[in-house]
């Protein structure tokens, strides 16, 4: 039953596929059970410290060839907010609404860059595509993508193996949602209804005080 594709009575093929926030996940899942990976969470990796470019390139890797030809999109470190991480993110009083996500990323820059060029390499492995949290402005993915063209070049440079994945992002924050013909160079969109549902109703997911406010199925957020 698990191996048999997901289809609707009327003949619509619903694909499935697994989240995971650590490779060893994938370990008691049969590939034919799924249709790949549709979020690989990287805030594991950066956990007590900073993960290096080889201990990166393993995870995805490992990841990658578990899916064989079947899509795994693995998502750049979602660090901040409710996610701190020793030696990289900073502390904020509004967290929420500081450095998390891709803004983190883009102002360390030396982290980030390790983390793309463990990416390319692994992309080899498999059919990878690449994400990014937060994105508010399409500048930021703009600036996201030309490093990754940087550290592209440089490992053709070294005679590297490695691959450019699709990039996309998360659509979690409202300016996206409310402008989305602004982003028509991205190359793939993903929903984050937790956050976006947060954004546009302002009120905090783990805060019990206004949880009746935070719905996904309010008018405000389907719209």
């Amino acid at each position: 039953f698990l191996a048999r594709p997901a289809v609707t009575k009327a003949g619509t093929a619903v694909r499935v596929q697994v989240n995971i926030a650590d490779p060893s996940d994938v370990d008691d899942i049969d590939i034919a059970t799924c249709d790949g990976v549709g979020l690989m969470r990287t805030e594991f990796l950066f956990g007590k410290t900073l993960p290096d470019e080889e201990t990166q390139y393993r995870a995805y890797r490992k990841v990658l060839e578990w899916a064989g030809e079947k899509p795994v999109t693995i998502r750049t470190v979602d660090a901040g907010g409710d996610k701190p991480v020793p030696g990289f993110t900073i502390e904020e009083s509004n967290p929420f609404l500081g450095l998390r996500g891709i803004r983190l990323s883009l102002a360390r820059p030396e982290v980030f860059r390790v983390q793309i060029r463990a990416l390319l390499r692994a992309a080899v492995h498999g059919s990878l595509k690449v994400m990014f949290p937060m994105i508010a402005v399409v500048e930021e993915y703009r600036q996201a993508a030309a490093t990754f063209a940087e550290e592209q070049a440089r490992l053709a440079a070294h005679g590297i193996a490695h691959k450019m994945p699709p990039l996309g992002i998360m659509v979690e924050v409202p300016s996206v949602a409310i402008v989305p013909e602004a982003f028509v160079e991205v190359a793939f969109f993903s929903i984050g209804s937790n956050d976006l549902t947060q954004y546009v109703m302002a009120a905090a997911r783990d805060n019990a005080a206004v949880a009746h406010l935070n719905s996904v199925r309010h008018p405000a957020v389907l719209r």
